[in-house]
């Protein structure tokens, strides 16, 4: 019996939930979540947040009291931060999940962009770090092993990659 290829056209998660490699419940569980709640305060907020603050808005943590969100600028979170008690009223009044909801914390998270901006800004910090030197890479977990392991073994039919992968994870 001949083992069972993966779709060579198929996205790297794919190939990776082949290999038997997948999120640990918990962190899955947390995902699902996050996401259940991200797309219900998007639906509640669609008619008071800017699109372009509506669209880079992601809920990363929530309890009964408190909702955190993540947004992609300082502007939008100063937005949020500003109408705060505008958007809590309206998530507990229209919502059963945010009826206790107290605060909203807001966090920017530095998501790079494709602008002129942020092309010239990464090439100055580029410039102005340290260069990396191959002895300070730092070693591999041993998820990643066993990740690139279950690849190299299942997902791979090249033998010359096989083998750097296999390399690799014992280098």
């Amino acid at each position: 019996m001949s083992k069972k290829q993966p779709n060579r056209l198929a996205k790297l998660i794919d190939h990776q939930a082949f290999a038997g490699s997948a999120l640990p419940q918990t962190l899955a569980d947390n995902m699902r979540l996050y996401l259940q709640a991200t797309t219900e305060v998007k639906e509640l907020l669609v008619d008071c947040l800017p699109e372009e603050i509506l669209n880079n808005c992601w809920v990363v943590g929530v309890s009964t009291e408190q909702l955190i969100l993540s947004v992609g600028s300082m502007t939008a979170a100063n937005h949020i931060r500003y109408l705060q008690n505008a958007y809590l009223q309206v998530l507990t009044e229209q919502s059963i999940t945010f009826k206790q909801l107290k605060q909203i914390r807001v966090v920017v998270a530095n998501i790079p962009t494709h602008n002129n901006y942020s092309k010239s800004s990464e090439a100055l910090s580029a410039s102005l770090s340290k260069p990396r030197k191959a002895h300070e890479n730092q070693a591999l977990s041993q998820n990643t092993k066993r990740t690139i392991s279950q690849a190299a073994e299942h997902v791979t039919t090249n033998k010359n990659l096989k083998n750097a992968l296999l390399r690799l994870i014992n280098s």
